[in-house]
């Protein structure tokens, strides 16, 4: 049985991929683009946000991409992109 899951993006991660240079841009995008096909993604490393939701980190490149799957409603959500090299 195919489990489909939608992919939300916020705004503010929305923006940060547009100023990326497009090399950049397109890893971003790629592995955006597959986190619904396999919801169970697990990051480099898991880091708790504000609500006490685990998130799953992944480092491509000079960039952290923050993500997490909602599986009762069968959403990812990504929720930030930094440039790792400046934190």
């Amino acid at each position: 049985m195919d489990v489909s899951y939608d992919l939300y993006v916020r705004h503010e991660v929305y923006h940060a991929l547009r100023s990326l240079s497009r090399s950049h841009r397109e890893v971003m995008l790629s592995f955006i683009e597959s986190l619904p096909a396999n919801p169970f993604r697990a990051g480099d490393f898991t880091e708790t946000d504000q609500a006490g939701r685990p998130c799953q980190v992944i480092l491509l490149g000079k960039y952290a991409l923050y993500f997490w799957a909602d599986h009762a409603a069968k959403e990812i959500r990504v929720i930030d992109l930094i440039d790792a090299d400046r934190t």
